[in-house]
């Protein structure tokens, strides 16, 4: 596959930076080929540290960790395959542990995204930069987190209007049952915080709302897509044409 592991790795450190910038006292710092974000969101999958390579500088991951860590927000560190054994006792110092993974994934054809578009009843619509707390309320009912508030931080008017991002959501007979964000950059489109509530699965409707992200992104100049995979999610994906690239390791607090 023509799209690697390295440049979707890339694509998300600026997809990431580019969030960043529109979230009041968030910040991104690079060290050793690592990235640490610190977005201020109440949720672990939005603060940590993020490798770039595979041979991340374990001295760099534990200051970037520090760092994050003295935020006070919940946090994760995702690393590449490859990353020095090192780098384990560092989790483990500050309190991380080692969870199930989740496969990076990229496409770049297409031709089989048109067909998931339309689902019998289901309407999708792009939000405007004031109805972000639509996103907040579909993606809290889709998670097992269950609250809006953490996504409130990403959901406000100013990063709904960072260029390139888009929200999207769709509803059934005017009830809200699935979500998603798209962020297009220069050739590439990610992919974000797909969400469908529970009782509308299996309908469709994820793989929909991932579609017109992907599309609406090559319609703008992307000539690839890329996403991060749940168990859940990953087969949807590979029906859409994507593919697996590289699956990485994931860390986080350990329960108490």
């Amino acid at each position: 596959m023509p799209v690697d592991a390295d440049k979707v790795a890339r694509a998300g450190g600026r997809a990431w930076e580019r969030l960043v910038s529109a979230v009041p006292g968030a910040r991104v710092r690079r060290e050793g080929g690592a990235l640490g974000v610190v977005t201020g969101v109440e949720l672990g999958g939005f603060n940590g540290v993020w490798g770039e390579v595979r041979a991340v500088d374990p001295g760099a991951v534990a200051r970037l960790l520090d760092e994050v860590r003295a935020a006070g927000v919940p946090f994760c560190m995702q690393l590449r395959p490859g990353w020095p054994p090192a780098v384990a006792e560092v989790a483990r110092d500050r309190g991380l542990a080692p969870v199930p993974g989740e496969p990076l994934m990229a496409l770049d054809d297409d031709r089989r995204v048109a067909g998931a578009l339309h689902v019998d009843r289901l309407s999708l619509r792009a939000l405007s930069p004031d109805e972000g707390a639509l996103h907040a309320r579909v993606a809290a009912a889709g998670e097992v987190v269950g609250r809006e508030e953490p996504y409130h931080a990403i959901t406000r008017p100013e990063v709904l209007r960072i260029p390139g991002l888009r929200v999207y959501v769709g509803a059934v007979e005017g009830e809200a049952v699935t979500t998603a964000i798209g962020v297009t950059i220069d050739d590439s489109v990610g992919v974000f915080s797909v969400a469908t509530v529970p009782e509308h699965r299996r309908r469709g409707y994820g793989a929909a709302v991932t579609a017109r992200a992907v599309r609406d992104g090559f319609d703008a100049g992307a000539r690839w897509a890329w996403l991060s995979a749940s168990p859940a999610g990953e087969p949807v994906y590979r029906s859409l044409g994507f593919a697996t690239v590289e699956r990485w390791d994931f860390w986080e607090r350990a329960k108490r």
